[in-house]
């Protein structure tokens, strides 16, 4: 065994981020330094985006030594199913929301972008021990249905109530949805949500964040302490994309300091609270995503969320530690 293996076994979530901002802050910089929509920038960006998902999946691989399983029929299965699928909502979400008429130099590229969440899925079948574990969840989640509810309803939730709030009390509130009808509305939303969901913050980020890291820190430390580390790289990692979508400096701050935090802490909750189900925050990231960029966001609404925050972490108790044998807790 050599040292360098030694090592990343034994300071896992050090090599973790190494990994992740050693990759994906150059990739992020050529991203938008390379000719918008030019063949040499798309793959930079997959790079950077895959890889909180791509990292926790070599640390696990590195960590766990034990011996391949043999291979199952049901993973081609499900990586067919799972790819088949996303290349439908890629291909619709390239046409309906980007405006891109469906031509094969689409459909094609949209194909082989959809082979990352298709392999993603199928890995929860991986012959790997340590990947398997990093995925089973999502085929086989924990906890009460209704946790997933939650993640999927918790922030919408929350700004229709403040909408309706800033409402009563006289103040201006605006919809950025789309003139399409009930019908067109749904479907739209729908098709972004369901993107994120497989390349835009569910799975490809929520397995690192939450699925690898947490669960580690949440072994040494008390939860919230485990949520501030998470909180604080989540956010750093994503500055390059700020800084090259020329994001305002008073913008990016509450974004990330602000709302990263209650985005980590509500994240957090639904995992711990499904028993360390990685579907819960890969379902409640691109709800966040989705409803976040559509639903209006007003003072009462920050209110509101940080009133969430603040009383998910007094009545969860998150000062403390969770227990050993709880499944959100990797030993």
């Amino acid at each position: 065994m050599s040292k360098l293996t030694v090592w990343v076994r034994q300071h896992q979530v050090t090599a973790f981020y190494l990994l992740v901002f050693g990759i994906s802050w150059p990739a992020m910089i050529l991203f938008f330094r390379l000719p918008p929509n030019s063949g040499i920038q798309a793959p930079f960006g997959l790079i950077a985006t895959f890889c909180p998902v791509l990292a926790a999946m070599i640390i696990s691989t590195i960590a766990n030594s034990s011996p391949k399983e043999d291979r199952k029929a049901s993973r081609w299965f499900v990586f067919l199913g799972a790819w088949l699928f996303s290349w439908a909502v890629i291909s619709l979400h390239t046409w309906q929301i980007r405006g891109m008429e469906p031509t094969l130099q689409v459909i094609i590229p949209a194909g082989m972008v959809a082979i990352l969440p298709g392999w993603l899925f199928s890995c929860a079948l991986s012959r790997r021990p340590g990947v398997r574990q990093l995925f089973k969840t999502l085929l086989k989640p924990r906890g009460h249905f209704l946790w997933y509810l939650v993640a999927l309803g918790a922030v919408p939730a929350v700004q229709l109530i403040g909408a309706g709030l800033t409402a009563l009390a006289g103040g201006e509130i605006g919809f950025d949805l789309p003139g399409t009808g009930a019908g067109g509305t749904f479907a739209i939303l729908a098709l972004t949500f369901f993107q994120g969901f497989l390349v835009a913050g569910g799975i490809n980020e929520e397995t690192g964040w939450r699925g690898f890291v947490l669960p580690r820190l949440q072994s040494r430390y008390p939860v919230i302490g485990a949520i501030v580390v998470v909180w604080f790289f989540w956010a750093l990692w994503h500055i390059p994309y700020d800084i090259g979508n020329g994001t305002p400096l008073q913008s990016l701050l509450v974004n990330r300091v602000v709302f990263n935090f209650i985005w980590a802490v509500l994240f957090a909750w639904v995992y711990n609270r499904t028993r360390g189900s990685l579907l819960a925050p890969a379902l409640c990231h691109p709800a966040m995503n989705t409803f976040g960029n559509t639903l209006p966001r007003t003072d009462i609404t920050t209110a509101l969320f940080v009133l969430l925050a603040a009383g998910i972490i007094y009545f969860e108790r998150m000062w403390k530690k969770l227990p050993k044998d709880n499944p959100a807790v990797h030993p």
